[in-house]
This record gives C-alpha cells, structure tokens and sequence, in this order.
C-alpha cells in the first residue's frame, strides 16, 4: 500500500473504508506503530481514532503477535533460544557467575547457537536479588559527633577578584543532629583542628568520639584494621578528652548523619546563592543555623533539633580550662656536634642521636626533640631569639668541653663561703683570664684539707686581696699537705696484690 502522508487531527479527511479499516486492526490487536507503518496513516491519527472508539491500547508489537483470528488464542511471548538451558543457567548463577562466563560454556560444552544477549536476558530474569537493607545508628547523648568536608556557595575570591568555592566545615552530634557549619578558603592540620575547636566551643563541651573519613587533615594512612592518625589531630583531640574513630575505607555511610547535613546545607541554605565575601557567607550561615536548621523537625526522631540538644547538652564533656597549643612537627638530622637546625637556630640533642634523625615538635615558645623508636621527649628548649643562636644544655656537652669559669666558680663555692668569696672576686678582676686561678684553687683544694683552704682565703678576704699566690704561700706554711690515702674504692687492699705476686710465681723456683 502506497504510503499515505496525513496531518495531524485531520480525522475527517479519512473516508469511511478507511477509518473502518484501522479500527479493524486496532480491533485484531495490531499496535498504533505497526499500522502507521504498513497503512501509511500517521500515528495521531490513528491514536486519536482509537480514543473516540474507547478501544484499550494494543501490547502486541511484533507480527508473530498479531492475532489472525480472535477466537484463535495466541502465545503472547516468542519463545527464548536459551530456555532449554534454564536449569543450567540458574545452577550456574547460584555460583555467582557472570552472564559471559555462562553464555561461554553453553555454546563449547552443550552446543548452544543462539545469541549471548538471549542468555544474558534470561539470566537477569533469573538472577534474585535480595534488596539492601541499610542499619541505622543510635547514639546515646554526648557520645558521638561527626564531621566532613563539603563545598560551600560561589565566593568572590579578594585576590584574584573570581567567584571560587571554598570548603564546608560542618560537625554534627549524632543524637540531637545539632551542626557547626563554618567554611573556610583552604584546608589544614592546623585549619582542621581550630575548626573542631570552634564547633566545640559552639556547643558548649566536648563528645566521648569523633567520626570522621579518611582525609589526611586527620588520617595520615587509611587501613582498614589499623589506620594511621595524624599525630597533631591525635594531640588536639586528646587535649579535650576525645577518640577519633576513622570510617573504613570507601565507607562513608558510617557517617550518614553529617553527610546529610552537608547535603542540607547546600541543597537548603546556600543553592542559587553568591557571596561577595567568605565573612558573609559565614554571617549567612550562622544566621540560618540559628533561625531554620536548629528550629526544624527532624526527618528522621520527628522533634526540634534544639529541643534535643537542649537534652544532650547535660551530657556532654566539660571544655579544658586552656585551648590546644598548636605546633608543627618536622624531622631533622644530628650533626656530629650533637645539634639540629631548625629555623636558623642550632638546638643541641643527647649525644646518643648523633648521626641520625629525630622528630621535632616547634611550637610558638618551645622546642621539643622527640625520640623516633619511643615517642618520648628527649630534650626541650625555649625557642631562639634569631638565627644562628645556639640552645645547648649542659648535660650534651661532650665531655672533652672546657668548663666554663662561671661553673669552675660555682664548684669553688660548694667548699665553703669564704672560698665562694674570692672565686667571684677573682672572676671580677681578671674576667675571661681568671679561668687558670680557678683552677689552682681546685688544685689547691686537692692538696689540703678544705678547711685549711677556707681559713686562707677568709685571711685574703680580710686583707683584701684576690691573688692565688697569696693563698697558696698561706697554705705553705700555715696547712700541711694531705697525705695520700692508704685505701680508696678503686685501689685494692695491698693483700690482694701479695696473693695475685704469690699465685703467679708458684713454681718458678723450684
């Protein structure tokens, strides 16, 4: 048939065979589609036809389903070339294989020659699928907080003048789902940190466990059984009395609740909205916290969300009396003068970590040298005043270092007033020389009995003279000399060595 091109609505232009014709087929069943197709009529004009008629829309598309007789019943369904293999296949997916490894066993070892799409429709017929059933959390009150990233409003950006995205901070309390939300330009250790600090004191106290994923603001190594924090997070969070409890690894419905809030935020608060400054995004934000988020009835308890934290704000743990003092970790190396530089500034460490690397922790006024192995505090010093300043405590100081005269004074001292006396007046005097007096004096303290020199230097005090020769030619002829002692703790007794002389030589007369 010569194919008929008809406008649409134009109805009465058909004649009357043919309006007869097509609501004949439609009457056998054939589809809209087919008998535009074959009868040259356009689709509206026959859907239009079939609705004044109040004929049913035909479900049969294919020609094998057209019937020929309506009182000859049809199969309304061709017959799939892979159903004799039914039970092949449903055993075959209980093993949880795959449509392509079935359709390949099928045509090498039971000569299957149809079409793999064949396979693959009746297996996905076949297959059973169990719906995912997803748990929800309770949480008792001031037991949990949850925190995450998301992106805020478009933002004019001061420094190049564009509009920018900055990042969404928001923490959430599990039980009550009362937010912090704050955004920020970029994101830090440090950054991450002031921000939790800011949304606890937001709530007014701290939670038993934060939740968080595994950004590296706050995970350094994401495992499953054993990940690795960040170890100024760790400190901060350890500071307010609270365990970080990273998610799994692409498990982020471990903290659905505050995935929900970011998606609140965005989706309520900040859509189709611009901000010429991230002051007054945040202005914004808080204003709308305050005044629809913390006043809303919650999709999932059913109440206010300040009417519950109004109840779990009992439970949560008390601020400490000082904020967390931040630092910034970084590793060294020790020179073999027993000295790292940090800053400029040499900082010396225990001499047993000469040669290699250690932790070091700078804050604002201190430095602290952390063991690697142990993880403990190996020296701390006040931080330098200016570049090239050296921190060096007493205690690392080689042994070989001269001793200062300051120090060889203050030993002088400990014998007696009158000795402390004249070793200040000799560093008084003489200054930087006065270092080889000093060491007569311990000489001198050797040789006598430390009263004897007391007694001589309380002689030079009274005639007012700072000279050693002085005191030594008192000691001369005013003290007698110690005399050298028999016995000392590292000197055997005399009889050792005659029993030692003895048992070496026996047998060598004979």
């Amino acid at each position: 048939m010569p194919r008929r091109h008809r406008q649409d609505g134009a109805v009465n232009t058909l004649s009357m065979t043919e309006r007869e014709t097509i609501l004949h087929l439609l009457r056998l069943g054939w589809s809209e589609r087919r008998i535009a197709r074959e009868g040259g009529y356009h689709r509206a004009t026959i859907h239009r036809l079939r609705c004044e008629a109040g004929l049913l829309p035909a479900k049969c598309t294919t020609p094998s389903e057209v019937p020929t007789d309506s009182g000859v019943p049809t199969d309304p369904k061709p017959r799939s070339s892979a159903e004799p293999f039914r039970a092949f296949i449903e055993a075959e997916l209980e093993k949880r294989r795959n449509a392509t490894a079935i359709y390949q066993d099928l045509v090498e070892h039971h000569g299957y020659t149809g079409s793999y799409d064949a396979v693959k429709r009746l297996a996905r017929r076949l297959r059973t699928r169990e719906p995912k059933i997803s748990c929800r959390f309770e949480t008792a009150p001031g037991q949990e907080a949850q925190v995450d990233y998301g992106e805020g409003a478009p933002t004019r950006d001061h420094r190049s003048g564009k509009y920018r995205r900055p990042r969404l901070f928001v923490m959430t309390l599990s039980n009550s789902r009362h937010a912090f939300r704050k955004t920020v330009w970029k994101s830090s250790t440090e950054m991450w940190c002031r921000l939790h600090e800011e949304a606890f004191a937001f709530f007014g106290g701290t939670v038993h466990a934060v939740r968080l994923d595994n950004l590296k603001e706050g995970v350094l190594q994401p495992d499953i059984w054993d990940p690795q924090l960040n170890p100024l997070y760790a400190k901060m969070l350890e500071h307010y009395g609270t365990v970080p409890l990273p998610c799994r690894p692409y498990a982020p419905d471990l903290k659905g609740k505050v995935e929900s809030a970011v998606g609140y935020t965005q989706a309520t608060a900040l859509k189709g909205r611009r901000f010429e400054s991230i002051e007054e995004q945040n202005a914004f934000v808080a204003r709308w916290n305050e005044r629809w988020a913390a006043t809303r009835i919650h999709g999932t308890t059913k109440r206010q969300v300040r009417a519950m934290f109004e109840e779990e704000r009992p439970f949560l743990l008390p601020l400490p009396v000082t904020r967390f003092e931040y630092y910034r970790i970084c590793q060294r190396s020790v020179h073999f003068d027993g000295h790292i530089e940090v800053d400029g500034a040499y900082y010396s460490v225990p001499p047993r970590y000469a040669g290699s690397k250690v932790i070091v922790h700078v804050g604002r006024l201190w430095l602290r040298i952390i063991d690697p192995k142990t993880h403990a505090c190996a020296r701390e010093h006040p931080i330098a005043l200016h570049r090239g300043q050296r921190r060096t405590a007493d205690a690392d100081r080689p042994r070989q270092t001269p001793p200062s005269a300051d120090r060889l004074a203050a030993r002088i001292a400990l014998v007696g007033p009158n000795c402390g006396t004249f070793a200040q007046r000799l560093l008084q005097e003489r200054g930087a020389t006065a270092l080889r007096a000093l060491f007569g004096m311990l000489d001198l303290l050797r040789r006598y009995d430390p009263a004897a020199v007391e007694r001589a230097c309380s002689f030079a005090a009274a005639l007012g003279t700072a000279s050693l020769r002085f005191v030594r030619s008192y000691l001369a002829h005013h003290a007698t000399p110690a005399a050298l002692k028999s016995e000392h703790h590292i000197i055997p007794e005399i009889q050792t060595y005659t029993t030692h002389f003895s048992t070496l030589t026996q047998g060598v007369t004979a």
